[in-house]
């Protein structure tokens, strides 16, 4: 997907302040502690007893180059429906309020339209009951991928990895679904150093607005450049969307930002080798300098870990490809962890452009493991491939089990009962080799607590993704 660029845009548009707008917490910047805090680090899934679930999709962005505003997706693995109502925000036309009901084990789709060029889109989700969960999918000329919908604002946001260089276009959608007007104030770690733009302090995102900023018209001609993102007042959901045109490295990339660092980053999947770039950037806006590992479990043999100080404000790249510790075409799994405690955020890229897979996706490492995992986007068919990854982070074998949901049904898929994976180690899963259905959600459940990814990649043609799961608890 090329993304147009043009001057710092703000796109705004009003809402009306209906009940899919009200949030379940009380307003302001503050982070929260405890349980809560875990519990917003990564979009989760209300639990069973919650009488309401509510999610904000934001980054889908149509430009003059044809791409398109996407769909949020939305499965329900309960036995029962699920009921509710998508809002739709646009810049051009009022808010559209969708109707939704979910059948048992099903999934529901709803388009954010084909409405023209220079025209940004955002969701919310809003159905009354726990167990659902969303992901935002958008796809264009140059590629496609899915990003999870966040199940939370935050006061703050973090970005690792993007790009600003010639052939690249970055935008950073700052969606406000609240009551309170917002503000926020951006910085930037890039190789050229750290930047804090006048144009992006105190950029006001209104209550029930959303407001789009062309990074690349600020900070220009950056290769490798991490956001930070603060909020004076009130609260935002952030999405970056990222094209690149250059041969071997072209696609186009959505991804919901870090509302929190940590010290802690899992990733189930890895693979590096011809044709398929594999790299992690680590990003620290913290006034510290972190000691970072990043332990590699490798499919066959073993891997040194990577030792790496991150200083503070600053950002370092780690290109597996480039490694000699890291076989090439061997499957692996990767920890990011923090050994003096300083936390950050992490991301992982692959760039692809082999005859099977073909383009661009960030991933944002998960924060936390779990017993159930649910995907609401994908499904196979003769040119699209999903695979699941599950990573053990325990210390216990656990017992791993695999279902499709659609129309109606959670079908178990009989290779995939009661798979054992030892501690430390991960299993990948292909999913049409299982079973050829689309669209399909797809849920991970375990007899302990371990980290699920998907991806899904399109033969033939650029497409390709790949995110963890949202937990079911």
């Amino acid at each position: 997907m090329r993304l147009g660029r043009a001057p710092l845009v703000g796109i705004v548009a009003g809402l009306l302040l209906v009940g899919a707008f009200v949030d379940r917490t009380q307003p302001g910047p503050a982070a929260p502690s405890g349980a809560a805090e875990e519990a917003s680090a990564m979009p989760t899934a209300a639990p069973a007893s919650a009488l309401s679930s509510t999610f904000y999709c934001a980054g889908a962005t149509l430009t003059a180059a044809g791409t398109t505003a996407g769909s949020v997706v939305v499965a329900n693995p309960r036995n029962r429906e699920a009921r509710g109502s998508v809002t739709v925000i646009t810049t051009n036309a009022p808010p559209r309020v969708v109707p939704l009901v979910i059948a048992p084990s099903s999934v529901a789709e709803v388009s954010l339209g084909q409405l023209g060029p220079g025209i940004a889109a955002a969701a919310v989700v809003d159905l009354q009951s726990g167990q659902v969960a969303a992901e935002l999918s958008v796809s264009g000329p140059q590629g496609s991928d899915v990003t999870p919908c966040a199940s939370s604002g935050s006061g703050r946001w973090y970005f690792a990895d993007a790009s600003t260089a010639r052939d690249a276009s970055l935008l950073l959608s700052l969606f406000n679904p609240f009551p309170e007007d917002a503000i926020a104030d951006l910085s930037f770690s890039s190789e050229q150093g750290r930047a804090a733009p006048g144009d992006l302090q105190g950029v006001v995102v209104p209550a029930g607005t959303l407001v789009v900023l062309d990074i690349g018209e600020q900070v220009r001609r950056r290769e490798s450049i991490a956001t930070a993102l603060t909020v004076r007042t009130g609260r935002l959901v952030a999405v970056q969307t990222m094209g690149r045109t250059a041969p071997g490295r072209a696609g186009v990339s959505v991804t919901l930002g870090a509302p929190s660092l940590a010290p802690v980053w899992y990733f189930p999947d890895g693979l590096a080798t011809t044709g398929v770039v594999e790299r992690y950037s680590l990003y620290n806006p913290g006034s510290r300098e972190a000691e970072v590992a990043l332990e590699v479990n490798l499919d066959e043999g073993v891997a040194e870990p990577f030792e790496i100080r991150v200083p503070a404000g600053d950002r370092i790249t780690i290109t597996f490809n480039e490694e000699a510790r890291i076989p090439k075409g061997v499957g692996h799994s990767t920890t990011v962890r923090s050994a003096n405690g300083v936390p950050i955020a992490a991301t992982r890229t692959v760039e692809a452009a082999t005859p099977t897979r073909s383009g661009r996706t960030d991933t944002l490492g998960a924060r936390r493991a779990a017993k159930r995992w649910l995907f609401p986007a994908g499904g196979t068919t003769q040119i699209v491939g999903q695979t699941v990854v599950v990573q053990n982070t325990g210390t216990q074998p656990a017992s791993v089990s695999l279902a499709g949901l659609a129309q109606g049904q959670e079908i178990p898929l009989p290779q995939y009962q009661g798979v054992t994976i030892e501690a430390g180690r991960r299993q990948a899963f292909g999913i049409g080799d299982a079973l050829r259905r689309a669209p399909m959600a797809v849920v991970v459940s375990s007899t302990s607590e371990v980290v699920a990814e998907r991806a899904i990649y399109v033969t033939g043609r650029s497409g390709l993704s790949a995110v963890v799961g949202i937990p079911l608890e």
